[in-house]
């Protein structure tokens, strides 16, 4: 399988080289800029060229001899100082960009002052970031970005706008169209920080100038648009243990049915385990009376006891799907056409929609006044072992609240058979 390099906001390797692998008419080589990036590698052509004996290949410069040797120096430090530069600038606003991004800024910069910027659009600009991301296949961001386009172009009535028309008032009146369609905070706040993200680029891409950034940048700021106003508290989404057992025992007529309910339920029984990593479990994960998984956002290990309700589960789609270690339990993915990242995240949204609307009907035939989705087994899961008197600690109070990295810890900090035994309280 091909290794997949992300992008990251370290800072690249720049150095102009003596490109040894192409070799002139007159038997001279190029010089050209290689940028060396989260295992990836582009090259530049610095528009100048250098026969073998007059360069120094270990130190990449040219020798002593060469007459060109003062000249070059000169241009090669401009053309290293150059992309080292826009480096730092994308490194500086915190988000992560690839090699491309960083000759987009440098080609950019080169271009003669545009008096009028208004010719970068809004809608068009987070256009091009969801296609980078797309082609960089960082999924779930780039379906970030998409949403977030896709709900400007509403507001907007899909006339797109100029970047630098996006001011304090622009944010307010897009706020107020958010909550006229009783938009949840927590997601406005993404909205606001996909738009923010999207402006701390185009500024470091030289794209928009700094002083029309809209944003706060601390609580000081009174004139500029705070995001901290939104409440990012989650609300408990959690159901009653005797409607996990309705949700249990209601007969069920048809396999899309089944299968959702049974998601429902392995998420329950299974520590409040995410869709996600419910889709992508394979049977190589079942081992030694254990389910073992890294989770899918966290990078977390979990290792939790196979109970007798999860052997039930596990029992039943054995037969069915069962054809070696990495073969998917629930069959969601296919591994012979679910492989890239793009496919693979498309296929989890489309199966995603499709069970919270089948757990929806399951609610309703189960008499559940609470919309049921998998979001909800996750909650259920903590709440009924926090009502069956179970440590605090134990079970993570944290699931859910402010960050997911803090249930790991905490979970992290118990042995197995503590774990274990909370768990024999659902």
């Amino acid at each position: 399988m091909a290794t997949i390099f992300l992008p990251t906001d370290r800072l690249p390797q720049v150095k102009v080289m003596l490109y040894t692998s192409k070799t002139l008419a007159d038997g001279s080589h190029p010089l050209r800029l290689r940028i060396t990036k989260d295992g990836n590698r582009k090259y530049v052509s610095i528009g100048e060229n250098s026969p073998l004996n007059w360069w120094d290949v270990e130190k990449e410069l040219p020798r002593r001899s060469h007459p060109e040797q003062k000249r070059l120096l000169t241009l090669i430090k401009k053309w290293e100082t150059s992309y080292s530069d826009a480096a730092k600038q994308l490194h500086e606003i915190g988000h992560p960009f690839t090699i491309d991004m960083i000759i987009d800024s440098v080609t950019e910069t080169s271009k003669k002052p545009r008096k009028d910027r208004k010719g970068i659009m809004l809608l068009s600009y987070l256009k091009d970031i969801y296609e980078q991301l797309q082609v960089a296949q960082r999924v779930g961001n780039a379906n970030v970005y998409h949403d977030t386009r896709r709900v400007l172009a509403k507001f907007l009535h899909d006339r797109d706008c100029p970047l630098s028309t996006v001011n304090v008032s622009f944010l307010n009146q897009f706020e107020t169209y958010l909550r006229s369609e009783k938009c949840a905070d927590t997601t406005m706040s993404i909205y606001f920080r996909t738009l923010r993200a999207a402006i701390n680029r185009s500024i470091g891409e030289k794209l928009l100038p700094p002083d029309l950034y809209p944003f706060s940048r601390h609580t000081s700021q009174r004139d500029k648009f705070s995001l901290a106003k939104f409440d990012l508290q989650t609300r408990k989404r959690a159901i009653t243990k005797a409607e996990i057992h309705r949700v249990k025992t209601v007969d069920v007529a048809t396999p899309r049915l089944l299968l959702a309910r049974d998601v429902f339920m392995f998420s329950y029984y299974g520590g409040g385990i995410n869709y996600v990593d419910i889709a992508q479990l394979r049977w190589g994960n079942v081992q030694g009376g254990r389910l073992q998984y890294v989770r899918q956002k966290t990078g977390g290990l979990f290792n939790l006891n196979l109970s007798a309700q999860l052997n039930v589960l596990l029992d039943y789609y054995r037969p069915l799907t069962d054809n070696g270690p990495d073969s998917y339990v629930f069959a969601i993915l296919s591994p012979e056409k679910h492989q890239t990242p793009l496919q693979i995240a498309n296929r989890l949204h489309k199966i995603k929609g499709q069970i919270n609307q089948d757990l929806k009907v399951i609610g309703q035939l189960a008499g559940i006044e609470t919309p049921l989705t998998t979001y909800v087994a996750r909650h259920a899961f903590a709440t009924a072992l926090k009502q069956s008197g179970v440590s605090t600690a134990v079970i993570s109070e944290a699931m859910g609240h402010q960050t997911e990295s803090v249930t790991q810890t905490y979970l992290a900090s118990f042995e197995n058979d503590q774990i274990d035994e909370a768990f024999n309280h659902l």
